[in-house]
């Protein structure tokens, strides 16, 4: 790795340190963290026993979010929701309880809002805080270090002069290079999917943790209406009594009653109150109308109502023939209504509401019978329903590709995907990193799909010398051909084969170049056997002349 690459990773590791540990640090150790672990079951069901909560301090609360604060009644930390606010008070209750806690912390009281949720990351946080743990951690840190220590005194400074002594042979790398081109390529791609992940998550983290609702909820008011009569027992009524249904033969049947149930039901109803009663009219096709009589009033009692009115249609009939004598003409078509009065209030979820009244049962009023008009069975179970419009707190949720994600389930993905974006990078970064840390092993990476190792090599009769690894790469892609690779103990020499000329670059080892030595190596003077006296002088190297042949090429020109 080169001083770039390792100035970049450590830049990289710092900045990650420090954003976890201005994200992680404690409440107690001037941070903005609040750990909790969780105990019972008031949080049921989101939270369980050895669940641990992490939260953050924020700058105002509202009703919805969950938040910790000190319990002077229970002296302990209390994690709860805000469901209410008591002037600059807050109330607070358990999502499992169905009484309010008795104390209501200030805003200046409250220690944070949940962040994360960690399932039974409290089971884990005790085991790893527990002494003997701790005292087996530091251990293991201990023995590592020892281990890790170079030896000191005699026999290590010893140890380092045989190894200073002995020639310096570049390691071979532990991966093929086209795979560590390939790791490099992973790396660049993890770190752009770290950096989005990471921007994503700041956005994430600032968005608040609950969101407001409009939501529409419907109270129904569901009616039955119902009719009965005595009748003649006969053919036509064979039971004697005219039922729901049944036309009825005004000369065979005497004493109809009409009877109407109203139930209504809604979410979250509360101080449901209301009366009802029953109208009963005659009207005809020219448009007059004539009120007949009316049932008693019978008052809402938990959600239901059943109110009676008796039905005379010889009345009804009377009055009709009365209006068309004084019009001076004639008819038969007229309808016969029972019409419920429904007057019903109460709230939903603590908003007021107000329902109107189901619409009315009819009949086709005829010289001889009543029938009912319309639908039978729509008429018979009239349907209203009434808006409520209200505000609900809750969890904020995501809409991604259509999917409604919890924020707090996005804020986990996103963080996973961070880490292993990060983990995935340093092993990219590890697996592709420049093994020998040369100039040589720099290209073989870079171009990997490009390069072809050999053994040996005939470099023909004209050779060109190139200086630039990039000019001959340049030259491969210009002749579309291969970059041919030797491994030599002392140097790399790379070549482009054309038909008439070779072009070859030879780059020294990294022994060499740092002990200023020319582009061409040249041999090395055969060196005593080490010493054990560590008084004696080092071995010298004498180069040797620039014109000495080359192993592999037979002969260099200059």
């Amino acid at each position: 790795m080169n001083a770039a690459s390792r100035a970049a990773s450590i830049s990289a590791l710092s900045a990650l340190v420090l954003a976890a540990v201005w994200l992680l640090w404690p409440l107690a150790l001037g941070g903005s963290t609040t750990y909790v672990s969780t105990h019972g079951i008031s949080m049921e069901p989101r939270f369980h026993t050895g669940d641990m909560a992490i939260l953050r301090s924020a700058g105002s609360y509202a009703v919805g979010d969950v938040v910790a604060y000190q319990s002077a009644s229970l002296d302990t930390v209390v994690m709860h929701r805000i469901v209410a606010l008591d002037g600059d008070r807050f109330v607070i209750q358990g999502d499992n309880n169905d009484w309010l806690d008795e104390d209501h912390p200030t805003p200046n009281e409250v220690l944070g809002k949940l962040f994360l949720r960690v399932p039974q990351g409290g089971k884990a946080l005790a085991a790893v805080t527990n002494p003997g743990v701790l005292g087996l951690v530091v251990v293991a840190a201990l023995t590592v270090a020892g281990a890790a220590r170079r030896p000191r005194g005699r026999h290590g400074a010893r140890s380092a002069l045989r190894r200073l002594r002995r020639p310096s042979i570049p390691r071979a790398p532990a991966f093929r290079m086209p795979t560590r081109a390939m790791a490099r390529q992973v790396a660049l791609i993890s770190a752009a999917v770290a950096l989005l992940a990471g921007v994503a998550g700041g956005v994430l983290l600032a968005l608040p943790s609950t969101q407001t609702d409009t939501k529409t909820l419907q109270v129904t008011q569901q009616g039955t209406f119902t009719y009965t009569a005595s009748a003649e027992a006969g053919t036509t009524y064979p039971a004697g009594t005219v039922s729901t249904g049944d036309t009825v033969w005004t000369s065979l049947a005497s004493d109809l009653s009409v009877s109407f149930t109203n139930a209504v039901t809604g979410p979250d109803l509360a101080d449901l109150r209301g009366a009802m009663r029953l109208d009963v009219a005659v009207s005809s096709a020219d448009g007059w109308s004539a009120y007949l009589n009316s049932s008693p009033v019978v008052a809402l009692a938990e959600g239901s109502a059943t109110a009676t009115v008796p039905v005379d249609p010889a009345e009804a009939a009377a009055l009709l023939g009365k209006h068309f004598a004084e019009i001076g003409g004639g008819g038969t078509s007229a309808t016969l209504t029972v019409t419920p009065v429904v007057v019903t209030e109460g709230t939903v979820r603590g908003l007021p509401f107000q329902a109107g009244s189901p619409a009315g049962l009819s009949f086709n009023l005829e010289a001889t019978s009543l029938r009912l008009a319309g639908d039978a069975r729509a008429a018979l179970a009239p349907s209203t329903q009434t808006p409520v419009v209200v505000e609900e707190t809750g969890p904020r949720r995501l809409s991604v590709l259509s999917v409604s994600i919890p924020l707090d389930v996005a804020r986990i993905v996103v963080v996973a995907v961070f880490g292993l974006s990060l983990l995935t990078l340093a092993g990219g970064a590890w697996i592709g990193r420049t093994g020998r840390g040369d100039v040589a092993d720099e290209f073989l990476v870079k171009h990997a799909a490009r390069i072809l190792p050999v053994a040996a090599f005939d470099p023909g009769p004209t050779v060109i010398d190139v200086s630039d690894p990039e000019a001959l790469h340049r030259v491969a892609e210009r002749f579309d051909t291969l970059v041919l690779h030797h491994a030599a103990p002392d140097e790399d020499v790379f070549a482009v084969r054309d038909v008439d000329a070779t072009y070859r670059l030879v780059i020294p080892g990294l022994p060499q170049r740092q002990r200023g030595k020319p582009p061409v190596p040249a041999p090395v003077a055969a060196r005593s056997t080490e010493p054990d006296d560590l008084t004696a002088p080092l071995p010298v190297v004498v180069p040797g002349p620039m014109s000495a042949p080359g192993g592999l090429w037979g002969h260099r020109f200059a």
